[in-house]
């Protein structure tokens, strides 16, 4: 059986196409955990309604705010399967997603884990051409850089794998998957990744849900700097350094790429970069380090721009 664990909160624009997709599969043996996470829309409503005459949905609806690692935790605890995916509320799942993972993951015992595609879309699947299917490279490091190979939804996992790793860490408010894809690959976990398969998953992209772009853009550092924070600590530290880099590049990265495009003002860009500046991680820095963030941020503050930019700087920043 697989497990596909859906947390919600406040998605009833489109949780119930979401449903309908895993209810639309080809492959019968599969049960669908939802965990509200104490929604004040109508989730809650649409969700009971729609899974009122299917037995392999299971609803549980929080009696407070606990965050997504919270729900995904509680799924997994819960489940039945022997394998699991996790679906965010507002993306979708082709067809014959569950039938194509479970053959793949089936071939090899001694897999942990099985990454596939994943597709793009903005309001129906097909109108944005996007694939995140570039697995090259050295994944840990690109998964510390910020550089990631692959999303939540685009791999099925083992259970026991995931009892193994003990899930989510749920201090992670942000970054939850890409904390836990990072610990998988730092543990050594067994795994194998299919470029070359069409999509299986696709990502809803919502600009709309951002109200606030100076909030959002503070709390994406907040949850990048805690990302630094937490891997930088471990025991080989040393390791990791040169590619967290990386990640605290992305900082400045995304912060003035909103700038770009009128999203925050140049008061806000300073509230943020200090929120970026007061963060001490001289220990992953080399002695250029300092001055190619200052002559990056100089030349973006002053909205001067050239092609491959953000990845030139990226990669001098991280050497």
């Amino acid at each position: 059986m697989i497990s596909v664990i859906i947390p919600n909160y406040n998605k009833d624009k489109y949780i119930k196409k979401t449903l309908e997709s895993v209810q639309n599969q080809d492959f019968n043996d599969w049960e669908c955990i939802i965990i509200d996470d104490n929604s004040n829309d109508s989730s809650i409503k649409i969700i009971k309604e729609f899974i009122k005459n299917d037995s392999r949905f299971l609803f549980i609806s929080n009696e407070k705010n606990y965050g997504a690692g919270y729900c995904r935790n509680l799924g997994i605890k819960l489940s039945k399967g022997n394998f699991i995916i996790f679906l965010d509320a507002d993306d979708l799942i082709s067809s014959n997603c569950l039938s194509n993972r479970i053959k793949q993951i089936s071939k090899n015992i001694l897999l942990d884990f099985v990454v596939f595609p994943m597709g793009t879309f903005n309001k129906i699947v097909g109108d944005n051409n996007t694939i995140w299917n570039k697995f090259k490279g050295n994944h840990l490091k690109r998964f510390l850089s910020h550089d990631l190979p692959w999303a939540i939804c685009s791999v099925i996992w083992k259970k026991e794998t995931l009892n193994h790793l003990r899930g989510f860490n749920e201090d992670f408010l942000r970054l939850q998957d890409v904390e836990l894809h990072s610990r998988a690959l730092i543990n050594s976990f067994s795994y194998t990744t299919h470029s070359n398969f069409k999509p299986d998953c696709f990502y809803r992209i919502d600009n709309s849900r951002i109200q606030n772009y100076l909030l959002h853009c503070l709390n994406d550092i907040k949850g990048k700097i805690n990302f630094i924070n937490f891997f930088n600590d471990t025991k080989n530290n040393n390791l990791y350094r040169k590619s967290l880099r990386g990640t605290y590049f992305e900082c400045y990265c995304y912060t003035y790429n909103l700038y770009k495009i009128d999203k925050i003002s140049k008061s806000d860009v300073l509230i943020v970069l200090s929120n970026i500046d007061n963060s001490s991680f001289t220990n992953i820095f080399n002695f250029s380090s300092n001055y190619i963030i200052r002559f990056y941020s100089y030349l973006k503050i002053k909205k001067i721009y050239f092609k491959g930019m953000d990845s030139i700087f990226k990669f001098l920043f991280m050497i």
